[in-house]
């Protein structure tokens, strides 16, 4: 996948960005699903709180299923032990 860059309100994901990453898993009957970290830039966009996504992955269409997650998506937990907690 190419670099994607992505802004949602005031959630970010850049591909690029140390902060943000995607996984994505195969989930039941072959649908694919993605768990995102993305940046919180705030209302004023002067923070850079990471927060974390879960939904549905289309991989034909990668910008449209970052976007779906990042306004629909659901939250998940800190599940890497070397990540901080929020």
């Amino acid at each position: 996948m190419d670099r994607l860059y992505i802004r949602e309100n005031n959630l970010v994901f850049e591909s690029t960005h140390p902060s943000c990453f995607l996984d994505i898993f195969s989930g039941p009957h072959g649908h694919p699903y993605a768990f995102v970290q993305c940046i919180d830039t705030g209302i004023n966009g002067d923070l850079a709180m990471p927060r974390r996504y879960w939904g549905r992955w289309d991989h034909d269409a990668p910008e449209a299923s970052m976007r779906e997650i990042l306004s629909w998506g659901g939250k998940w937990p800190r599940l890497r032990p070397e990540e901080p907690s929020e």
